[in-house]
């Protein structure tokens, strides 16, 4: 019986077919949109790429559902990222994002360039000529990380890494496809000590900086201790200061940071107030700062404060410490802070 109906449904359809009429001899059929997969064999070139410098750029096919497409990496002087972009021709043209969105998007076109090279072309930028770069596959996975207040440098080879005063690292990865000899190199923050390097949880070496060939895959952890000895060297100059008719206050708070405070009274209802914090180099007795805060204060007939408006929050300059109980001042934005010098207040007359 199921056979029937099926036998005639199918009549019925033929049934429904002749009776709209015979069909033209030539159909016309639309031209159907090229695919991604058509467009991906246009552009042929696909891996690393880098250039002399240190330029690298990466080029992968991404079978994304829902944006598939040419995923384009990029590390080009300082910018760091990424982004799928559109075949435009015979060239890969569009945005690319930074990855910890540090810098605006790069307007790129890539194009083939020379034998397996891609030209990098940034609008309104440089051009980078980017040569076929052989990237081998990682088969040693080391980290490196810290316990404790302390940073860490590496480099290849035996030479002695630099720490990084302004970006310093706490943890790494190396990932080699062959073994190769490092340099490590551990340095603690003020009110710290380095203690020891670890491999895999087990002591390794009490040196703080160590050449180490890697040739399996090990987890290094440098370790460091609170000071027991440590003072912040602040903790020598806080108290109250004046120098005319302005004061100044000095606290210090962690391990060698200061807060200081400084108030120019331009009359009994309003003063100028710059809010300063930097730490003190204890070798020169200098505190040499940036992001200081200057406010116009005004208060009520209450003494209470009214109001407290930023009048700039990107002040720098300088104080330089004395040990005869005095402070030079000196602010890069200030018409007040012409190295001027503060003398230490006694407690009780501030």
């Amino acid at each position: 019986m199921k056979k029937m109906i099926a036998i005639l449904l199918a009549l019925g359809m033929l049934l429904a077919l002749a009776a709209c009429g015979a069909a033209p001899e030539t159909p016309v059929q639309e031209e159907a949109p090229p695919s991604a997969e058509t467009e991906a064999k246009e552009w042929s070139l696909q891996g690393y790429f880098s250039d002399e410098d240190g330029n690298m750029v990466s080029v992968t096919w991404m079978d994304d559902i829902v944006d598939p497409g040419w995923y384009v990496g990029a590390m080009i002087g300082d910018f760091n990222g990424g982004c799928t972009l559109a075949q435009e021709g015979d060239t890969l043209h569009g945005d690319l994002t930074a990855w910890d969105d540090s810098a605006d998007p790069y307007v790129v076109t890539l194009s083939e360039d020379g034998e397996g090279g891609v030209l990098f072309a940034v609008e309104n930028g440089e051009s980078y000529h980017l040569a076929p770069a052989r990237m081998e596959e990682a088969s040693i996975f080391v980290t490196l990380n810290t316990e404790g207040w302390g940073s860490i440098a590496w480099v290849e080879g035996e030479e002695a890494p630099e720490i990084d005063p302004e970006y310093p690292y706490q943890s790494a990865y190396i990932n080699l496809g062959e073994p190769a000899t490092y340099s490590f190199s551990a340095s603690p923050q003020p009110g710290s000590v380095f203690m020891k390097w670890t491999k895999n949880g087990e002591d390794f070496s009490t040196d703080a900086q160590i050449t180490v060939l890697l040739d399996e895959s090990a987890d290094f952890v440098a370790v460091f201790e609170e000071d027991p000895g440590w003072q912040n060297p602040v903790m020598n100059f806080i108290g109250d200061y004046q120098c005319d008719r302005a004061s100044a206050h000095v606290e210090c708070f962690g391990f060698d940071e200061a807060w200081i405070t400084i108030q120019w009274g331009s009359s009994a209802w309003e003063l100028a107030q710059w809010d300063i914090v930097g730490r003190l180099d204890p070798d020169t007795l200098t505190i040499s700062y940036s992001g200081c805060t200057k406010s116009i204060v005004v208060y009520d007939n209450n003494g209470e404060v009214k109001s407290q408006e930023p009048e700039y929050e990107d002040g720098s300059g300088t104080i330089v410490f004395r040990n005869d109980g005095t402070f030079t001042w000196h602010e890069d934005q200030s018409e007040y802070g012409n190295d001027m010098v503060f003398e230490w207040l006694p407690v009780g007359e501030g």
